[in-house]
């Protein structure tokens, strides 16, 4: 049972759920692919290049252990009553508004994320605090799900 279903509120339901985008392995998914381009016999000069090779798949790899932590241990959730996002699997921080306190939501996306679906949301409230959440998968869409249950609470 995640954070998000053993925090509900009495009467509250979950409406949308998100994820963090695979963009989180980006870096890992370049030195994996850089390892593999090594392994190919490329010159006769430098006939020990393998080592490299493997040296970086196996770095790529390691660096992808924090991404994937992250990616399991996060929860982006709106409810009927709320946004939750939930960060970190021992230590933990979470962001919890309620819809009746969100000003706006903003969307905050590069070229690179508008083209494979992915951005930041920063949630604005009443009083001035902004909360961010980058590198969900498809913001558009829980930016969306949160303002429609945001004026069905209204």
């Amino acid at each position: 049972m995640s954070y998000v279903e053993k925090n509900l509120l009495p009467g509250e339901t979950i409406t949308c759920k998100g994820r963090l985008h695979w963009i989180i392995y980006g870096k890992s998914l370049a030195l994996v692919a850089f390892g593999v381009a090594l392994l190919f016999p490329w010159s006769k000069q430098l006939p020990k290049l393998w080592i490299f090779g493997r040296t970086a798949i196996a770095i790529g790899v390691l660096a992808a252990i924090p991404a994937l932590l992250s990616a399991w241990s996060t929860e982006l959730v709106v409810t009927s009553k709320r946004v939750v996002a939930k960060h970190g699997l021992i230590g933990r921080r979470t962001i919890e508004m309620l819809h009746k306190r969100i000003e706006s939501i903003a969307v905050h996306q590069s070229v690179g994320g508008r083209l494979l679906g992915y951005g930041t949301l920063v949630i604005h409230g009443t009083g001035g605090g902004s909360e961010s959440i980058p590198n969900i998968a498809r913001p558009l869409q829980f930016r969306n799900a949160a303002m429609a249950a945001q004026s069905d609470e209204r």
